[in-house]
């Protein structure tokens, strides 16, 4: 890559641009954390039996394909 290639991509970046990419980099980062919150509800379905087990682990999943969601839906409208 030449120096006249390297200086029209650094031109093209904006404020938007940047903002928008640590916006899904922290929404990437809310992910990570969601699917933290799944491992540590099957962990304590298994170390607790209650009735309530089934429902704690579907708010954990739908939680987690939230937000998912929530990052491709960024991407989309960023």
């Amino acid at each position: 890559m030449n120096q006249i290639n390297l200086i029209d991509l650094i031109s093209k970046i904006t404020l938007f641009g940047v903002v928008k990419w640590m916006f899904v980099g922290g929404l990437v980062m809310y992910v990570a954390f969601s699917v933290i919150i799944v491992k540590q509800v099957g962990v304590m379905t298994e170390a607790i039996e209650d009735d309530v087990n089934g429902i704690i682990s579907l708010f954990a999943w739908v939680h987690l394909l939230l937000a998912i969601a929530l990052v491709v839906l960024a991407i989309a409208v960023l």
